[in-house]
Protein backbone atom coordinates (compact mmCIF):
# COMPACT_ATOMS: atom_id res chain seq x y z
CA UNK A 1 0.00 0.00 0.00
CA UNK A 2 1.16 3.34 0.03
CA UNK A 3 2.26 6.08 2.29
CA UNK A 4 -0.56 7.53 3.05
CA UNK A 5 -1.67 5.54 6.19
CA UNK A 6 -4.94 7.69 7.24
CA UNK A 7 -6.33 7.01 10.71
CA UNK A 8 -9.98 8.47 9.13
CA UNK A 9 -10.18 9.20 5.13
CA UNK A 10 -9.39 12.64 5.18
CA UNK A 11 -12.17 14.74 4.83
CA UNK A 12 -12.97 18.58 5.00
CA UNK A 13 -17.03 16.78 4.95
CA UNK A 14 -17.67 13.68 6.23
CA UNK A 15 -21.32 13.95 5.42
CA UNK A 16 -21.50 12.41 1.54
CA UNK A 17 -19.90 9.07 2.77
CA UNK A 18 -20.69 8.95 6.60
CA UNK A 19 -22.48 5.50 6.10
CA UNK A 20 -19.26 3.82 5.14
CA UNK A 21 -17.28 5.68 7.70
CA UNK A 22 -19.73 5.23 10.77
CA UNK A 23 -19.81 1.22 9.94
CA UNK A 24 -16.69 0.98 10.56
CA UNK A 25 -16.46 4.07 13.40
CA UNK A 26 -18.65 2.30 15.43
CA UNK A 27 -16.91 -0.38 16.35
CA UNK A 28 -14.11 1.57 17.48
CA UNK A 29 -15.62 3.96 20.01
CA UNK A 30 -15.56 2.06 23.60
CA UNK A 31 -15.90 3.79 26.70
CA UNK A 32 -13.07 6.04 27.11
CA UNK A 33 -10.61 4.69 24.91
CA UNK A 34 -10.52 2.98 21.29
CA UNK A 35 -9.33 0.17 20.05
CA UNK A 36 -5.64 -0.48 19.77
CA UNK A 37 -6.49 -1.15 15.87
CA UNK A 38 -9.33 -3.08 13.46
CA UNK A 39 -9.44 -5.97 11.22
CA UNK A 40 -9.36 -5.18 7.92
CA UNK A 41 -9.48 -7.06 4.85
CA UNK A 42 -6.25 -8.92 3.08
CA UNK A 43 -6.34 -5.83 0.52
CA UNK A 44 -6.30 -2.71 2.83
CA UNK A 45 -3.91 -1.37 4.95
CA UNK A 46 -4.00 -2.02 8.90
CA UNK A 47 -5.20 1.18 10.58
CA UNK A 48 -4.08 2.51 14.21
CA UNK A 49 -7.12 3.46 15.81
CA UNK A 50 -7.95 5.74 18.94
CA UNK A 51 -11.34 7.53 19.03
CA UNK A 52 -8.94 10.64 20.60
CA UNK A 53 -7.60 11.17 17.07
CA UNK A 54 -11.08 11.11 15.14
CA UNK A 55 -13.92 12.00 14.34
CA UNK A 56 -15.93 11.02 17.40
CA UNK A 57 -19.23 8.68 16.32
CA UNK A 58 -21.06 10.21 19.11
CA UNK A 59 -23.85 7.91 20.39
CA UNK A 60 -24.87 10.39 22.67
CA UNK A 61 -25.89 12.91 19.62
CA UNK A 62 -26.88 10.44 17.38
CA UNK A 63 -30.81 10.41 17.94
CA UNK A 64 -31.52 6.85 16.82
CA UNK A 65 -29.57 5.82 19.79
CA UNK A 66 -30.05 8.26 22.54
CA UNK A 67 -33.18 10.66 22.86
CA UNK A 68 -32.35 13.98 22.29
CA UNK A 69 -31.99 16.72 24.80
CA UNK A 70 -34.93 19.14 25.40
CA UNK A 71 -32.62 21.60 24.23
CA UNK A 72 -29.32 20.51 22.44
CA UNK A 73 -25.71 21.52 23.60
CA UNK A 74 -24.39 24.96 21.92
CA UNK A 75 -20.46 25.19 22.14
CA UNK A 76 -21.23 28.78 21.32
CA UNK A 77 -23.49 29.72 24.41
CA UNK A 78 -21.97 26.75 27.15
CA UNK A 79 -18.52 25.78 26.33
CA UNK A 80 -16.79 28.08 24.27
CA UNK A 81 -18.05 31.59 24.87
CA UNK A 82 -16.30 34.54 22.66
CA UNK A 83 -18.84 36.60 21.82
CA UNK A 84 -18.50 40.48 22.04
CA UNK A 85 -21.72 40.98 24.42
CA UNK A 86 -19.92 38.65 27.06
CA UNK A 87 -15.98 39.61 26.48
CA UNK A 88 -16.55 43.08 26.20
CA UNK A 89 -19.08 43.66 28.29
CA UNK A 90 -19.44 47.52 29.33
CA UNK A 91 -19.84 46.56 33.38
CA UNK A 92 -18.18 43.06 34.37
CA UNK A 93 -15.03 43.74 31.98
CA UNK A 94 -14.23 47.09 32.86
CA UNK A 95 -14.57 48.90 36.39
CA UNK A 96 -17.26 51.42 35.31
CA UNK A 97 -18.62 53.60 38.36
CA UNK A 98 -22.06 53.38 37.40
CA UNK A 99 -21.85 49.24 37.88
CA UNK A 100 -22.57 47.41 40.82
CA UNK A 101 -20.75 44.57 39.24
CA UNK A 102 -18.06 46.57 38.04
CA UNK A 103 -14.70 44.31 37.45
CA UNK A 104 -16.00 41.18 38.08
CA UNK A 105 -14.33 39.56 34.93
CA UNK A 106 -11.20 41.71 35.34
CA UNK A 107 -7.92 40.15 35.57
CA UNK A 108 -7.37 42.92 38.74
CA UNK A 109 -10.52 41.03 40.66
CA UNK A 110 -10.11 37.47 39.82
CA UNK A 111 -6.53 38.33 41.03
CA UNK A 112 -7.84 40.12 44.23
CA UNK A 113 -9.89 37.01 44.83
CA UNK A 114 -7.22 34.52 44.61
CA UNK A 115 -4.74 36.29 46.49
CA UNK A 116 -5.26 35.18 50.13
CA UNK A 117 -3.88 36.95 52.98
CA UNK A 118 -1.46 38.79 50.68
CA UNK A 119 -2.14 41.91 49.19
CA UNK A 120 -3.27 41.95 45.57
CA UNK A 121 -0.89 44.53 43.94
CA UNK A 122 1.91 42.07 45.78
CA UNK A 123 0.50 38.94 44.83
CA UNK A 124 0.77 39.90 41.03
CA UNK A 125 3.84 41.76 41.16
CA UNK A 126 5.93 38.30 42.44
CA UNK A 127 4.07 36.73 39.93
CA UNK A 128 5.32 39.14 37.04
CA UNK A 129 8.62 39.05 39.29
CA UNK A 130 9.02 35.72 38.22
CA UNK A 131 9.85 36.17 34.20
CA UNK A 132 12.73 38.36 35.21
CA UNK A 133 14.90 36.27 37.29
CA UNK A 134 15.43 32.43 37.18
CA UNK A 135 13.15 30.72 39.35
CA UNK A 136 12.73 26.90 40.45
CA UNK A 137 9.66 24.68 40.25
CA UNK A 138 8.92 22.73 43.54
CA UNK A 139 11.19 19.75 42.03
CA UNK A 140 14.20 21.81 41.67
CA UNK A 141 13.84 22.61 37.69
CA UNK A 142 15.32 25.82 37.00
CA UNK A 143 13.03 28.17 34.58
CA UNK A 144 15.18 31.03 33.45
CA UNK A 145 14.17 34.62 32.57
CA UNK A 146 12.58 36.47 29.90
CA UNK A 147 13.29 40.05 30.76
CA UNK A 148 11.09 41.57 28.21
CA UNK A 149 8.72 41.52 30.45
CA UNK A 150 10.07 44.23 32.02
CA UNK A 151 9.62 46.92 29.20
CA UNK A 152 6.56 45.26 27.71
CA UNK A 153 4.42 44.98 31.03
CA UNK A 154 6.40 46.01 34.00
CA UNK A 155 7.51 48.82 33.50
CA UNK A 156 4.16 50.34 31.19
CA UNK A 157 1.82 49.29 34.06
CA UNK A 158 4.09 51.03 36.75
CA UNK A 159 3.63 54.11 34.39
CA UNK A 160 -0.36 54.07 34.05
CA UNK A 161 0.03 53.21 38.09
CA UNK A 162 1.66 56.44 38.64
CA UNK A 163 4.88 54.94 39.74
CA UNK A 164 8.14 55.31 38.01
CA UNK A 165 9.47 53.05 35.21
CA UNK A 166 12.32 51.22 36.29
CA UNK A 167 10.85 50.89 39.71
CA UNK A 168 11.04 47.59 41.60
CA UNK A 169 7.49 45.56 42.21
CA UNK A 170 8.90 43.30 44.84
CA UNK A 171 10.70 43.46 47.75
CA UNK A 172 11.51 46.64 50.27
CA UNK A 173 12.04 49.25 47.55
CA UNK A 174 8.72 48.35 45.69
CA UNK A 175 6.82 51.61 47.63
CA UNK A 176 4.40 52.38 44.66
CA UNK A 177 2.05 49.65 44.09
CA UNK A 178 0.54 48.12 40.23
CA UNK A 179 -2.82 49.77 39.79
CA UNK A 180 -5.18 46.60 39.64
CA UNK A 181 -8.08 48.44 37.65
CA UNK A 182 -4.91 48.98 35.43
CA UNK A 183 -4.35 45.66 34.64
CA UNK A 184 -3.19 44.98 31.09
CA UNK A 185 -5.24 42.08 30.29
CA UNK A 186 -7.90 41.70 28.20
CA UNK A 187 -10.99 38.82 28.04
CA UNK A 188 -10.58 36.59 24.96
CA UNK A 189 -13.43 33.96 26.18
CA UNK A 190 -15.03 32.16 28.85
CA UNK A 191 -14.32 28.24 28.83
CA UNK A 192 -16.85 25.51 30.33
CA UNK A 193 -14.22 22.11 30.22
CA UNK A 194 -16.84 20.57 32.06
CA UNK A 195 -16.43 17.58 30.28
CA UNK A 196 -12.51 16.85 31.50
CA UNK A 197 -14.99 14.88 34.41
CA UNK A 198 -11.90 12.06 34.30
CA UNK A 199 -12.89 9.81 37.24
CA UNK A 200 -9.59 9.33 38.46
CA UNK A 201 -6.52 11.70 38.17
CA UNK A 202 -2.80 10.70 38.29
CA UNK A 203 -2.74 12.13 42.04
CA UNK A 204 -5.90 9.09 42.90
CA UNK A 205 -8.66 12.01 43.35
CA UNK A 206 -11.07 13.01 41.58
CA UNK A 207 -12.17 16.16 39.51
CA UNK A 208 -15.24 17.95 37.87
CA UNK A 209 -13.64 19.25 35.05
CA UNK A 210 -12.48 23.29 35.14
CA UNK A 211 -13.61 26.75 34.42
CA UNK A 212 -11.59 29.20 32.56
CA UNK A 213 -10.48 32.26 31.80
CA UNK A 214 -8.69 33.33 29.14
CA UNK A 215 -7.08 36.87 29.17
CA UNK A 216 -4.65 38.06 26.17
CA UNK A 217 -1.56 40.72 27.33
CA UNK A 218 -2.11 44.21 26.04
CA UNK A 219 -0.18 47.23 25.59
CA UNK A 220 -0.82 49.19 28.82
CA UNK A 221 -0.05 52.80 27.31
CA UNK A 222 -1.83 51.67 24.02
CA UNK A 223 -4.34 49.05 24.99
CA UNK A 224 -2.54 46.86 21.62
CA UNK A 225 -2.30 43.26 21.99
CA UNK A 226 0.59 41.46 22.65
CA UNK A 227 1.61 37.93 21.60
CA UNK A 228 1.22 37.04 24.93
CA UNK A 229 -1.69 34.84 26.83
CA UNK A 230 -2.88 33.92 30.87
CA UNK A 231 -5.72 31.11 31.40
CA UNK A 232 -7.09 31.16 34.74
CA UNK A 233 -7.47 27.89 35.31
CA UNK A 234 -10.11 27.18 38.11
CA UNK A 235 -11.42 23.50 39.60
CA UNK A 236 -15.25 23.27 39.49
CA UNK A 237 -16.19 23.07 43.23
CA UNK A 238 -17.30 20.00 44.92
CA UNK A 239 -20.09 22.13 46.40
CA UNK A 240 -22.69 25.05 45.00
CA UNK A 241 -25.08 27.20 47.32
CA UNK A 242 -24.71 24.44 50.42
CA UNK A 243 -25.10 21.54 48.31
CA UNK A 244 -23.06 18.82 47.13
CA UNK A 245 -21.86 19.23 43.52
CA UNK A 246 -20.94 16.64 40.90
CA UNK A 247 -19.73 16.92 37.66
CA UNK A 248 -23.71 16.03 36.46
CA UNK A 249 -24.65 19.69 38.46
CA UNK A 250 -21.98 21.22 37.24
CA UNK A 251 -22.85 20.22 33.54
CA UNK A 252 -26.34 20.74 34.45
CA UNK A 253 -26.26 24.42 35.25
CA UNK A 254 -23.89 25.51 32.44
CA UNK A 255 -26.63 23.92 30.31
CA UNK A 256 -28.70 26.25 31.13
CA UNK A 257 -26.80 28.90 29.20
CA UNK A 258 -28.40 27.19 25.79
CA UNK A 259 -31.73 27.67 27.00
CA UNK A 260 -33.11 30.11 24.58
CA UNK A 261 -35.28 31.46 26.97
CA UNK A 262 -32.37 33.22 28.17
CA UNK A 263 -32.40 35.07 24.81
CA UNK A 264 -29.62 35.86 22.72
CA UNK A 265 -26.25 35.76 24.02
CA UNK A 266 -25.17 38.85 26.51
CA UNK A 267 -28.86 39.35 27.13
CA UNK A 268 -29.40 41.02 31.02
CA UNK A 269 -30.76 36.63 31.93
CA UNK A 270 -28.18 35.28 29.88
CA UNK A 271 -25.50 37.54 31.78
CA UNK A 272 -26.85 36.97 35.15
CA UNK A 273 -26.97 32.97 34.93
CA UNK A 274 -23.12 33.18 33.61
CA UNK A 275 -22.61 35.43 36.40
CA UNK A 276 -23.81 33.56 38.98
CA UNK A 277 -21.85 30.21 37.94
CA UNK A 278 -18.52 32.34 37.54
CA UNK A 279 -19.25 34.10 40.63
CA UNK A 280 -19.72 30.33 42.90
CA UNK A 281 -16.23 29.20 41.24
CA UNK A 282 -14.14 32.27 41.59
CA UNK A 283 -15.06 33.74 44.59
CA UNK A 284 -12.89 32.98 48.24
CA UNK A 285 -14.19 30.19 49.98
CA UNK A 286 -15.70 28.09 47.08
CA UNK A 287 -13.75 25.23 48.39
CA UNK A 288 -12.70 25.16 52.26
CA UNK A 289 -9.53 23.80 52.65
CA UNK A 290 -7.94 24.74 49.34
CA UNK A 291 -5.41 27.79 49.83
CA UNK A 292 -5.75 31.48 50.31
CA UNK A 293 -9.18 30.79 51.83
CA UNK A 294 -10.67 28.21 49.46
CA UNK A 295 -9.44 29.65 46.25
CA UNK A 296 -10.78 26.57 43.78
CA UNK A 297 -7.58 27.90 41.36
CA UNK A 298 -5.97 24.98 40.18
CA UNK A 299 -3.17 26.53 37.56
CA UNK A 300 -2.13 29.66 35.61
CA UNK A 301 -1.00 29.18 32.28
CA UNK A 302 1.07 31.15 30.07
CA UNK A 303 1.78 31.36 26.44
CA UNK A 304 3.69 34.32 25.19
CA UNK A 305 6.91 34.96 22.58
CA UNK A 306 7.19 38.60 23.34
CA UNK A 307 8.91 38.62 26.53
CA UNK A 308 12.42 36.87 25.61
CA UNK A 309 12.06 36.54 21.63
CA UNK A 310 11.18 32.93 20.04
CA UNK A 311 10.43 30.34 20.32
CA UNK A 312 7.43 30.78 21.89
CA UNK A 313 7.15 29.62 26.03
CA UNK A 314 4.66 27.94 27.95
CA UNK A 315 4.50 27.88 31.14
CA UNK A 316 2.48 27.21 34.43
CA UNK A 317 2.02 28.45 37.92
CA UNK A 318 0.09 27.10 41.00
CA UNK A 319 -0.93 28.67 44.42
CA UNK A 320 2.02 27.62 46.76
CA UNK A 321 2.92 27.57 50.34
CA UNK A 322 5.89 29.66 50.45
CA UNK A 323 6.46 29.88 54.47
CA UNK A 324 3.74 32.16 55.29
CA UNK A 325 0.68 29.66 55.63
CA UNK A 326 -1.68 28.33 53.19
CA UNK A 327 -3.25 31.59 52.86
CA UNK A 328 -0.44 33.41 51.75
CA UNK A 329 0.45 31.15 49.39
CA UNK A 330 2.28 32.39 46.24
CA UNK A 331 1.19 31.95 42.29
CA UNK A 332 4.50 30.10 41.38
CA UNK A 333 5.87 28.35 39.14
CA UNK A 334 5.41 24.62 38.53
CA UNK A 335 6.09 22.16 36.55
CA UNK A 336 4.32 21.24 32.87
CA UNK A 337 1.32 18.78 33.18
CA UNK A 338 2.41 15.73 30.87
CA UNK A 339 5.30 17.80 29.87
CA UNK A 340 9.19 16.74 29.51
CA UNK A 341 11.67 19.05 29.82
CA UNK A 342 12.53 20.12 25.90
CA UNK A 343 16.00 18.66 26.37
CA UNK A 344 14.76 15.07 26.75
CA UNK A 345 13.73 14.82 23.35
CA UNK A 346 14.70 12.27 21.53
CA UNK A 347 16.82 10.62 23.85
CA UNK A 348 16.97 7.01 25.39
CA UNK A 349 15.29 8.16 27.92
CA UNK A 350 12.33 9.12 26.87
CA UNK A 351 12.05 6.83 24.25
CA UNK A 352 12.53 3.79 27.02
CA UNK A 353 9.66 5.88 28.55
CA UNK A 354 7.43 5.77 25.87
CA UNK A 355 8.43 2.28 24.79
CA UNK A 356 7.40 0.76 27.63
CA UNK A 357 4.04 2.12 27.15
CA UNK A 358 3.92 1.07 23.46
CA UNK A 359 2.05 -2.19 21.77
CA UNK A 360 5.44 -3.32 21.14
CA UNK A 361 6.26 -3.76 24.71
CA UNK A 362 2.53 -5.36 25.64
CA UNK A 363 1.48 -2.47 26.75
CA UNK A 364 -1.82 -0.04 25.51
CA UNK A 365 -1.26 2.94 27.10
CA UNK A 366 -0.18 4.84 24.53
CA UNK A 367 -2.66 3.74 22.04
CA UNK A 368 -5.58 3.78 24.52
CA UNK A 369 -4.35 6.90 25.94
CA UNK A 370 -5.07 6.91 29.04
CA UNK A 371 -3.42 9.92 30.40
CA UNK A 372 -5.62 10.12 33.82
CA UNK A 373 -4.22 7.32 35.46
CA UNK A 374 -0.48 7.05 37.16
CA UNK A 375 1.38 4.10 34.87
CA UNK A 376 2.06 7.02 31.96
CA UNK A 377 2.23 9.84 34.02
CA UNK A 378 5.69 11.77 32.39
CA UNK A 379 8.39 10.60 35.39
CA UNK A 380 8.59 14.09 37.89
CA UNK A 381 12.73 14.10 36.85
CA UNK A 382 11.53 14.45 33.12
CA UNK A 383 9.16 17.51 33.49
CA UNK A 384 9.69 20.80 31.87
CA UNK A 385 9.57 23.90 33.79
CA UNK A 386 8.92 25.67 31.04
CA UNK A 387 7.91 24.05 27.62
CA UNK A 388 8.93 25.84 24.14
CA UNK A 389 6.63 25.88 20.59
CA UNK A 390 7.33 24.90 17.59
CA UNK A 391 9.08 21.58 18.95
CA UNK A 392 8.31 18.14 17.51
CA UNK A 393 7.90 15.26 20.08
CA UNK A 394 9.86 12.11 19.16
CA UNK A 395 11.57 9.18 19.98
CA UNK A 396 15.12 8.34 18.22
CA UNK A 397 14.85 4.42 17.85
CA UNK A 398 13.01 4.69 14.60
CA UNK A 399 10.02 2.45 14.33
CA UNK A 400 9.86 1.44 18.02
CA UNK A 401 6.42 3.25 18.21
CA UNK A 402 3.26 3.52 16.21
CA UNK A 403 2.29 7.17 14.37
CA UNK A 404 -0.81 6.87 16.61
CA UNK A 405 1.16 5.93 19.54
CA UNK A 406 3.71 8.92 18.99
CA UNK A 407 0.91 11.44 17.87
CA UNK A 408 -1.06 10.60 21.07
CA UNK A 409 1.89 11.27 23.27
CA UNK A 410 2.95 14.61 21.76
CA UNK A 411 -0.90 15.93 21.45
CA UNK A 412 -0.90 15.80 25.62
CA UNK A 413 2.35 17.93 25.86
CA UNK A 414 1.77 21.36 26.11
CA UNK A 415 4.00 22.39 23.45
CA UNK A 416 2.31 19.65 21.44
CA UNK A 417 -1.16 20.89 21.81
CA UNK A 418 -0.26 24.18 20.43
CA UNK A 419 1.13 23.83 17.76
CA UNK A 420 1.97 20.93 15.35
CA UNK A 421 -0.18 18.04 16.70
CA UNK A 422 -3.05 20.49 16.51
CA UNK A 423 -2.21 22.64 13.34
CA UNK A 424 -2.81 25.50 15.61
CA UNK A 425 -0.83 29.10 15.68
CA UNK A 426 0.51 28.39 19.23
CA UNK A 427 -2.56 29.99 21.59
CA UNK A 428 -6.08 28.08 21.22
CA UNK A 429 -7.70 31.74 21.38
CA UNK A 430 -6.18 34.66 19.83
CA UNK A 431 -5.31 37.92 21.31
CA UNK A 432 -7.37 40.63 20.21
CA UNK A 433 -7.83 44.39 19.81
CA UNK A 434 -10.85 46.42 21.86
CA UNK A 435 -14.32 45.80 19.93
CA UNK A 436 -12.73 42.56 17.94
CA UNK A 437 -13.51 38.87 18.77
CA UNK A 438 -11.31 36.50 18.89
CA UNK A 439 -10.11 33.77 16.42
CA UNK A 440 -10.53 30.74 17.56
CA UNK A 441 -7.71 27.78 16.36
CA UNK A 442 -8.84 25.64 13.82
CA UNK A 443 -8.92 22.68 16.39
CA UNK A 444 -11.79 24.66 18.04
CA UNK A 445 -13.64 26.08 15.18
CA UNK A 446 -14.52 23.19 12.79
CA UNK A 447 -18.17 23.60 12.59
CA UNK A 448 -20.22 21.10 14.19
CA UNK A 449 -23.31 20.66 11.58
CA UNK A 450 -24.06 16.93 12.16
CA UNK A 451 -24.01 14.65 9.53
CA UNK A 452 -26.43 12.04 10.96
CA UNK A 453 -25.54 8.71 12.92
CA UNK A 454 -23.38 10.85 15.11
CA UNK A 455 -21.22 11.99 13.08
CA UNK A 456 -20.12 16.02 12.15
CA UNK A 457 -20.25 17.06 8.84
CA UNK A 458 -16.64 18.77 8.76
CA UNK A 459 -13.17 17.85 10.18
CA UNK A 460 -9.94 18.96 10.78
CA UNK A 461 -7.47 17.14 9.02
CA UNK A 462 -3.92 16.91 10.61
CA UNK A 463 -1.24 15.23 8.59
CA UNK A 464 1.65 13.46 11.06
CA UNK A 465 4.29 15.92 11.51
CA UNK A 466 6.63 13.94 12.02
CA UNK A 467 6.46 12.68 8.27
CA UNK A 468 4.34 8.87 8.78
CA UNK A 469 1.64 9.73 6.19
CA UNK A 470 -0.90 8.94 8.77
CA UNK A 471 -3.82 11.47 8.78
CA UNK A 472 -5.63 12.21 11.97
CA UNK A 473 -8.92 13.81 11.67
CA UNK A 474 -10.46 15.70 14.32
CA UNK A 475 -13.69 17.72 15.35
CA UNK A 476 -12.66 18.84 18.70
CA UNK A 477 -15.86 20.86 19.28
CA UNK A 478 -18.22 17.82 18.52
CA UNK A 479 -16.09 16.13 20.83
CA UNK A 480 -16.75 18.35 23.58
CA UNK A 481 -20.87 18.46 22.82
CA UNK A 482 -20.58 14.57 22.74
CA UNK A 483 -19.20 14.59 26.46
CA UNK A 484 -21.37 17.25 28.06
CA UNK A 485 -24.47 15.97 26.83
CA UNK A 486 -23.76 12.21 27.53
CA UNK A 487 -22.86 14.03 31.06
CA UNK A 488 -26.44 15.39 31.14
CA UNK A 489 -28.31 12.03 30.17
CA UNK A 490 -26.62 10.86 33.27
CA UNK A 491 -23.98 8.76 31.84
CA UNK A 492 -20.77 9.01 34.00
CA UNK A 493 -18.15 6.71 32.40
CA UNK A 494 -16.74 9.18 29.75
CA UNK A 495 -17.14 8.54 26.03
CA UNK A 496 -13.79 9.69 24.80
CA UNK A 497 -10.38 10.66 26.77
CA UNK A 498 -9.96 15.20 26.17
CA UNK A 499 -7.91 15.97 23.76
CA UNK A 500 -4.37 16.81 25.04
CA UNK A 501 -3.70 17.85 28.61
CA UNK A 502 -5.42 21.36 28.41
Amino acid sequence: MGQDRRVVAETRGVGGRRGALAGWLGALVVAGCGQGGVDVGPSEEPLGESVQSVVTQCIYLDPALTPPLPVPVDFERELVITDLAVVDDPCLTTWSTACPLSGAWTFGQLMIDMAGATPPEQFVAEWLHQWEVSTMTPTGVVVPPRAGIRPQVIDPWLVVSGCTPGSPIVGPGASCLLDLKQAPFRLLGIVNRVDEDVSLTAAGGTTHGEARFVFGFVDPLGGNPLQATVILEYKLPTARMGLSYKVHDWAHDWHFLSDPSLGPIGSPQYMQVLYSILHDITSPGVEPGNPNFGSAIGQVRTNEIDFGGGPWKLREHTLQDVGLGPNDSALAVHTLALTPDDGFNLTPALDAHLQGLSLGSGSPVLMDYLHTSPPDDVPSAMLAGESSAPLLWDHSSPGTLLPEERHHFALATCNGCHLDETQTPFVHLSPRSAGVPTTLSPFLSTPTVAAGAGLPMFSLSVPDPAGSGTIFDYNEPWRRMCEVTRILTGVTTPYTRANGAH
